[in-house]
């Protein structure tokens, strides 16, 4: 286990330790359906979206070399296997619906 995830595991714990605190919840309680009503999505989903919309604000940008780096086959293809991770067919889709399907596929998770 690497200690970027070992450190995104720790501030997801905090996260919904702070969702137990908010509503008083016990700590063997899912913290899951709070944050559905509260339309909050857990760590690793905001993440993964924050990443899905860089990747695709770097794919439109003005700048060529940019544009070129990322299609390289190591970068485009994490890209890729992140929005299949979310549905997301085409490369090029808006930020809403990024978002959108982050979402769905948290709802998914939750139900």
């Amino acid at each position: 286990m690497s200690s970027s995830s070992v450190n995104i595991h720790d501030i997801g714990t905090f996260w919904n330790n702070a969702f137990r605190h908010i509503f008083n919840c016990c700590w063997r309680e899912s913290v899951k359906p709070l944050q559905y009503f509260c339309q909050s999505l857990p760590l690793s989903y905001l993440i993964d979206e924050r990443r899905l919309t860089f990747f695709r604000k770097l794919l439109v940008h003005d700048n060529i070399v940019i544009r070129m780096l990322v299609a390289l086959p190591a970068v485009y293809y994490e890209y890729i296997g992140l929005s299949s991770k979310y549905d997301i067919k085409d490369p090029l889709s808006s930020w809403t619906y990024i978002k959108s399907h982050v979402f769905k596929a948290f709802c998914a998770s939750v139900f």
